[in-house]
């Protein structure tokens, strides 16, 4: 095997190599953010005490309790938009929050989102 088809070799394994690691760190990355924002957005306890599992639970008297989610928006930004679905009888209500892990801050992502803040209350 000649020096240049070797050299050539190593570049693109190398290549691989650096991008493969890459990806990988910033998949780990991503998913400690959204392990932060799903904790942020279940442990967050307003001024009146009540935390958003309280106000989902009892918007949805009677329902299972929500699967929750979280997806990266922005990896640059540290934004992440979390999602709280419930199976009701009146069928899936979805809510979502998109989360600032830097502030840290918790905003409405959907109207139902909107309106379980509110019920926060002060």
């Amino acid at each position: 095997m000649n020096t240049t088809l070797r050299r050539s070799i190593v570049l693109v394994a190398t290549s691989a190599l650096a991008a493969g690691s890459m990806l990988y760190l910033q998949a780990r990355f991503d998913a400690g953010d959204e392990k932060s924002a799903l904790e942020i957005v279940q442990s967050y306890r307003a001024r009146s005490g009540r935390s958003l599992p309280d106000v989902l639970t009892e918007q949805n008297a009677g329902a299972p309790p929500p699967d929750w989610s979280a997806k990266t928006e922005s990896a640059c930004f540290q934004h992440e938009r979390v999602r709280a679905q419930i199976s009701g009888a009146t069928g899936l209500v979805t809510y979502d929050f998109l989360v600032d892990i830097n502030g840290p801050s918790i905003h409405p992502g959907n109207e139902n989102g909107r309106r379980a803040l509110e019920a926060l209350g002060p």
